[in-house]
């Protein structure tokens, strides 16, 4: 039995695509009898300190509160909890390496505990996620950020093993100077039956009961709205769409609330300033999205940065064909012309192409949605991830005792 403690910058009740993983992944391995505890930041003042979620024990540090400085802030607390829960846990898993990754690695070195190190998105050991969206992407200060992330990965290709959840992230880690037996490419995986494709008849009731227009071809996008996932570039190529069809319609599952990168007030004002307030549904955040997707006709993942991506897992288990980024782990799951279609990030008129093309063929949305279901359950299947992830950490504990 090897007791696993994931040292990451949010979990519950957060509701992104890693959040859930870890919770997923938690929660299983505490029904097996493997301890997991998560130690995170405390978000938002009104959650405990202390809880156990799903069988997982959460402890959540200062400060409480939205804002990027908090990621940071949260390294003393965090790394006292590493200290006092040393005899709680074996194995050491640090999601996200750009704030935590360093400072994970060298507390597990101290506490003689193996780390496991795992991106949360692409470019986290090129330096791209650090300066990507900002005016530094080019010139002096981009080639001082890619040096410095050069000298700390000499210290991070130290871990004792690497987690890929994309061929992407796997290459960046080999380019980065990391051994390939140290990397594990491990998908995320989803439980299949919890996501399914809907017959027509439960399409009509599920609309119904979410308030859905029943005969709209509707476009949807499950996640956190949030700068990077390209949002931006959804609405203005919908907007495209919907001028030259009145039956086509958007569905935006997910919030930004609380969080420092969110775009929703951006967005809300963007489709108010468009006169689509009719044609686009807000539906917040949501603890399940599974209906969500099985009341849509194609799903939209438009992110510039993108490790894998559940929730384009989760609609391809539903049947649906996607239009997605070609960035990341996004080319790990569309399989192009199988089971959906790939555009450039940020390319608007691209991605309003390719939706036009699906939202017009009826037979290709079926055929690519059957094809995205078979894809969902052969690569993306949770119970063979988490025997993966099981004997990783038993190797890693068995090696820190021999």
């Amino acid at each position: 039995m090897s007791r696993v403690l994931f040292l990451t910058e949010s979990f519950h009740p957060v509701l992104g695509g890693g959040e859930r993983h870890i919770r997923a992944l938690g929660a299983r391995l505490a029904a097996l009898g493997v301890p997991a505890t998560v130690v995170t930041r405390r978000g938002d003042a009104g959650w405990p300190t202390i809880e156990t979620v799903d069988g997982i024990r959460v402890i959540r540090v200062a400060p409480a509160g939205p804002g990027r400085r908090g990621k940071y802030l949260m390294l003393p607390g965090a790394l006292w909890a590493l200290w006092r829960e040393r005899s709680t846990y074996d194995v050491l898993v640090v999601r996200g390496t750009r704030v935590l990754g360093l400072p994970g690695l060298l507390a597990g070195r101290v506490l003689g505990k193996p780390v496991v190190l795992q991106a949360e998105i692409n470019g986290e050991m090129s330096g791209e996620a650090y300066i990507w969206g900002t005016r530094f992407e080019r010139g002096p200060v981009a080639g001082l950020v890619r040096g410095l992330v050069a000298l700390r990965n000499l210290l991070m290709r130290d871990a004792d093993a690497f987690v890929a959840m994309s061929r992407a992230i796997r290459a960046e880690l080999q380019t980065a100077g990391v051994a390939a037996p140290r990397i594990a490419l491990l998908p995320h995986g989803i439980d299949t039956s919890d996501h399914r494709p809907a017959t027509r008849a439960e399409q009509r009731e599920i609309r119904g009961r979410l308030g859905l227009p029943e005969s709209a071809r509707i476009v949807c996008y499950t996640g956190r709205l949030l700068r990077g996932k390209g949002l931006d570039t959804l609405v203005e190529a919908f907007a495209r769409v919907a001028g030259g069809d009145p039956t086509v319609h958007l569905l935006l599952v997910g919030s930004g609330e609380g969080q420092a990168l969110s775009v929703e007030s951006e967005l809300v004002a963007r489709v108010r300033d468009g006169g689509l307030q009719e044609r686009v549904t807000f539906a917040g955040r949501v603890e399940s999205v599974a209906d969500h997707l099985r009341a849509s006709d194609v799903f939209a993942f438009p992110s510039v940065y993108e490790a894998l991506g559940i929730s384009l897992i989760e609609a391809a288990a539903c049947g649906l064909p996607a239009v997605g980024s070609r960035t990341g782990g996004i080319v790990d799951v569309i399989d192009e012309g199988e089971t959906g279609l790939l555009v450039e990030p940020g390319d608007a008129s691209g991605l309003a192409e390719a939706l036009r093309v699906l939202l017009a063929d009826e037979d290709l949305r079926t055929r690519m949605g059957r094809q995205a279901a078979r894809v969902a359950a052969s690569r993306f299947d949770f119970a063979q991830s988490v025997v993966a992830y099981r004997c990783l950490f038993a190797e890693l504990s068995r090696r820190a005792v021999s």
